[in-house]
């Protein structure tokens, strides 16, 4: 009887908590797989701690103030239902402690619950370092696996049989499927053992392994509760968010940009007509009081350069905030699977610009930003700020700023303030379980020739939308580096009872791993690499053969240590 009461008292408690809505995100990580430090946040936003911004371009390791090239980035959904009704997701800075997001994926119904928006609020990342040193690994037993390569242990990929021994967690089984990777045997379920390692699958694109990957997942169901941000009904979207980074020295391009790709998928019962998807962004190129924005819609991208030549607000001074000085770089956001339908530029603090163009306040002033129109309906219009003028327009300042007779906000002399940057794009209509891909690149583009300026961005652009398009085909990548012979390293004194050197000359190391007999790895580094040759301190390795496994830009090599003691 006492445990039959005890049973049905869980299963109450276990049903009330079940009710409870979603709590707000917690989970962050930054990636800094290249030249870029940025945080990847769960809650639908990016490239912001929620108090700095956190889009660091060459930062530097000792200092606690590097500039950001971003304050805050993430996306908007909007649509109408069957019913006419607003459906609404958005993000802008959790202020008050207001979400449309939470962790976690949805079921086959479009609902959530707070234990699953608790377990999935969490990144997952893996950098291409590792699927090599995995790789070359192989074979493995699951306690070497989930001991050395926990990360490709727990890669959150359909059928993963380890991962709920790494988390403690069951995968849901999705038809739309979770995280990408190599299917080494092609049955359609992820196993590790079975040679299976993670990857970037795009829509059709093939599949690689970039410098690093982060992936997570979230919803805007929120397990029943409000969307307390912009006020809209809830699209019932899941959303997986694959961020990733490369870092090849024959495309500095390529490390002065982050990708990241937005898996939608439309969990609800109903279609959702009039779908628009936004990346809507708080541009703050250090100093947010002097930036200038503009589009280029032949390249689907909108940008961000600074109003004069130092940054700083007055002289190269932010009230505090950290600023480039006299070298600020143009920040570009590229749309590379959909176009730019729309590009406005709403007004934060300073200026004294119209009220209809500032930030929105309610559901339908958002949904007609993201369609096109200032807050208050009123059409875009071209030439001066955008606003009341004759000639309706979808993109503000087309025109590249060094063009005297285009239309740009340095030929607009617009007066110094803080602003906003939208881009959309037209989804139409979104079917039940329909998916869409909505990949962007985000580059930082050094050295413009300011004011009004800026420098190489277009090439530069043009030059990452080739490589898109081309689906990275020649790309650098961890898995293409050939395998280096042995003799391609010296390791002296071998045995060694103490400490042995290194020396690999002219190659450039990314990562250092020692391996004991029985395939653990007792020797990790990744970084701080000296230059020709490094020192190996064998004091905490017991007496026995060790493989060294060194993979550099060239190439990987492995070499035999022997510890006597």
């Amino acid at each position: 009887m006492k445990n039959l009461l005890l049973l049905f008292a869980l299963s109450l408690i276990n049903q009330y908590l079940s009710a409870q809505p979603c709590l707000n995100s917690q989970s962050s990580i930054d990636i800094h797989g290249n030249n870029i430090q940025a945080r990847i946040l769960n809650g639908g936003d990016l490239f912001t701690d929620l108090a700095n911004g956190q889009f660091l371009p060459n930062p530097d390791p000792n200092s606690f103030e590097n500039p950001s090239t971003i304050f805050a980035a993430g996306i908007w959904l909007g649509g109408i239902d069957p019913g006419g009704n607003l459906k609404l997701a958005t993000v802008d800075y959790r202020s008050n402690l207001k979400f449309d997001y939470t962790p976690g994926p949805l079921d086959e119904n479009g609902t959530t619950n707070v234990f699953n928006c608790s377990n999935w609020d969490r990144h997952f990342r893996v950098t291409g370092d590792q699927i090599a040193a995995f790789r070359a690994a192989l074979p493995l037993t699951t306690s070497e696996l989930i001991t050395q390569f926990r990360d490709i242990a727990g890669w959150p990929a359909l059928g993963n049989p380890f991962f709920a021994d790494v988390w403690g967690y069951d995968l849901p089984f999705s038809t739309q499927g979770l995280a990408s990777f190599h299917d080494e045997d092609n049955n359609g379920s992820y196993d590790p053992l079975s040679g299976d390692y993670p990857v970037v699958e795009l829509r059709g694109i093939p599949a690689f392994v970039p410098a690093e990957i982060i992936w997570s997942v979230f919803n805007d169901q929120n397990g029943g509760g409000p969307h307390s941000a912009s006020g809209g009904k809830a699209l019932q979207a899941e959303i997986q968010l694959t961020v990733w980074a490369f870092n090849c020295q024959d495309e500095p391009v390529l490390n002065n940009t982050i990708f990241t790709s937005h898996k939608i998928i439309n969990r609800a019962s109903e279609p959702t007509d009039s779908t628009t998807f936004g990346i809507w962004v708080d541009i703050d190129l250090g100093c947010y009081l002097d930036d200038y924005l503009g589009c280029n819609p032949s390249l689907n991208t909108m940008y961000a350069y600074n109003q004069d030549a130092v940054d700083g607000q007055p002289g190269n001074t932010c009230l505090g905030v950290p600023t480039f000085s006299d070298a600020p770089p143009v920040q570009s956001i590229t749309f590379l699977s959909h176009p730019l339908s729309t590009f406005i530029a709403p007004s934060g603090s300073g200026g004294n610009p119209p009220p209809a163009t500032t930030d929105p306040t309610s559901p339908y002033e958002i949904y007609n930003y993201m369609t096109g129109s200032w807050r208050d309906g009123t059409p875009l219009t071209y030439g001066g700020n955008g606003y009341g003028g004759n000639t309706p327009t979808s993109h503000l300042f087309p025109s590249d700023p060094a063009n005297s007779s285009g239309w740009s906000m340095c030929t607009a002399n617009l007066a110094f303030g803080d602003r906003r940057m939208l881009g959309t794009t037209n989804l139409g209509q979104m079917l039940p379980g329909q998916i869409e891909y909505f990949n962007t690149a985000w580059a930082f583009h050094p050295n413009p020739s300011l004011p009004c300026g800026i420098g190489t961005t277009f090439s530069d652009v043009n030059t990452i939308v080739n490589l898109y398009n081309n689906d990275f085909e020649g790309v650098c990548g961890p898995l293409k580096a050939p395998s280096l012979p042995a003799d391609s390293l010296q390791l002296f004194p071998n045995p060694t009872s103490g400490s042995a050197l290194l020396r690999y000359g002219s190659l450039r190391p990314v990562s250092l791993r020692a391996f004991d007999a029985a395939g653990r790895m007792v020797l990790e580094k990744t970084n701080n690499f000296e230059k020709q040759e490094t020192v190996i301190e064998t004091a905490t390795f017991a007496a026995g053969i060790y493989v060294l496994q060194i993979v550099t830009e060239q190439g990987t090599a492995t070499k035999k240590l022997t510890v006597v003691r």
